[in-house]
């Protein structure tokens, strides 16, 4: 009898062991993938600055400034510097997009709720379609450079600004859903 109760003994020692060192393991886990949400909103900070100031840049070069030219290939001329500092920063931002994307895919294969997983999904899914809108920047204002006719440069800024439109509107949608997944689950998912 002593035999039986010592072997029930251990073997409730050996699962509550487990149980813990499962625990441990897991908690590990979720501290990781909060680096990684940490390291991702770093990240994102500095894609956000690069994106606003593109969208000043972009503003400036295309907004009201651009109404007033007699001359547009003189104005494209004269900006060169400028449209090639635009072409850059979208490059940067478009790297800073895949880098914190990356942060956010190795957060959620790690052991976490699935509700975390579900917000990490949604924060790769927001960035790829900002990243995406970013990305028609650069074949824009390599067509608008080349093109002179005025009729042809305003179908192609009305085509713009309609697709980025739409995608800044897909993803405002994913970025309120991810911000509403972590409102209501803040237990879970650190934000």
């Amino acid at each position: 009898m002593k035999y039986i109760t010592k072997s029930i003994g251990g073997v409730l020692t050996i699962m509550m062991l487990l149980i813990f060192g499962l625990k441990a393991c897991d908690n590990a886990q979720i501290d990781e993938a909060n680096k990684l949400n940490d390291e991702a909103g770093v990240i994102l900070e500095k894609e956000n600055d690069l994106a606003d100031k593109s969208n000043q840049l972009l503003d400036e070069l295309l907004g009201d400034n651009l109404t007033k030219v007699e001359d547009v290939k003189a104005y494209k001329e004269k900006n060169k510097s400028k449209f090639d500092e635009l072409i850059s920063l979208i490059g940067q931002v478009e790297r800073l997009g895949a880098e914190s994307t990356d942060k956010y895919e190795q957060a959620s294969k790690l052991k976490v709720s699935e509700k975390y997983k579900e917000y990490l999904g949604i924060k790769i899914q927001e960035i790829k379609k900002r990243t995406d809108a970013h990305k028609l920047v650069v074949p824009f204002i390599k067509e608008f450079l080349q093109t002179n006719d005025v009729d042809k440069i305003n179908k192609l800024m009305e085509d713009f600004n309609q697709q980025t439109a739409d995608i800044a509107k897909e993803a405002d949608k994913l970025s309120e859903k991810a911000r509403q997944l972590a409102k209501d689950n803040p237990n879970v998912i650190k934000n």
